[in-house]
């Protein structure tokens, strides 16, 4: 079993890989978020105009500045100094009125008020903080009563230690999927090896099912409202080959969560 990652180890993957990872996303090499998981989780927040949000894991910023683009008054934290200044130079560049913050997390409650946000989004990216519990308490402390968490992952029944693909060399992925060892859940290594990428390197995150993530929800204040687990259209697939597997099976998991007012 490996030992459980720290944030330190978990940031120095992330400053490791940002070049890559603004690439990816920049370019439109990141289908899956450009097309059926952002959108998604932009969808789920709406409406946001008018309300202070905070983008727990921001990155480079992708999904602040849609939250910005939308009306939103929008700050972003992130670990990564790397991705942080990534984040700032799109801001510089093209204002959005975004504010950016090189922090873990888990620490939000020691730099704002209870309350202060009416909106607290995580796209893609608690699975791999240290602490997720203890950000999702942060969290639930600076959202206002009857304010929404909303955050992605990807699916945990897409990210078992056995997942493998019938595959074939014409057309990759032909399906179906072998998945075991649901249960076996703890720390473990994502390898960015894809060809798309930039370059390619490792960054730790958590194997977590859909009820241990629910505790850790409850154990934080928060009442889920609904799950999605959204998916493209078939006309988004024809367009995109490579979505998919996102059709055939469930890839992300979006949690819509409210505070108890």
């Amino acid at each position: 079993m490996p030992e459980p990652f720290t944030v330190d180890e978990s940031r120095a993957a992330w400053d490791a890989g940002a070049r890559a990872w603004d690439d990816a996303v920049a370019s439109g090499k990141d289908y899956y978020r450009l097309i059926v998981h952002g959108p998604a989780l932009l969808t789920a927040c709406h409406p946001v105009q008018g309300l202070n949000v905070l983008d727990l894991g921001c990155g480079q910023g992708y999904f602040s500045r849609e939250l910005a683009r939308r009306g939103a008054r929008a700050a972003g934290v992130d670990f990564s100094s790397k991705l942080i200044e990534l984040a700032e130079r799109y801001e510089k560049d093209a204002p959005l009125g975004i504010h950016y913050h090189c922090m873990d997390a888990a620490d939000v409650d020691k730099v704002w008020p209870p309350g202060y946000f009416s909106m607290i989004t995580a796209c893609l990216s608690l699975q791999d903080m240290a602490d997720p519990g203890a950000v999702l308490r942060a969290a639930f402390q600076v959202v206002r009563r009857g304010g929404r968490m909303l955050f992605s992952l990807p699916h945990p029944l897409m990210v078992t230690p056995h997942h493998v693909w019938l595959r074939d060399e014409q057309s990759g992925k032909t399906g179906p999927l072998q998945i075991d060892r649901y249960f076996e859940t703890g720390p473990a290594v994502c390898h960015w090896t894809m060809d798309r990428l930039l370059y390619h390197w490792d960054t730790p995150f958590w194997r977590r099912t859909i009820d241990e993530w629910s505790q850790m929800t409850a154990a934080a204040g928060f009442l889920i409202r609904r799950l999605h687990e959204p998916r493209p259209t078939p006309e988004q697939v024809q367009e995109t080959p490579e979505l998919q597997d996102c059709l055939w099976l469930p890839n992300f998991l979006i949690f819509d969560m409210v505070k108890p007012g």
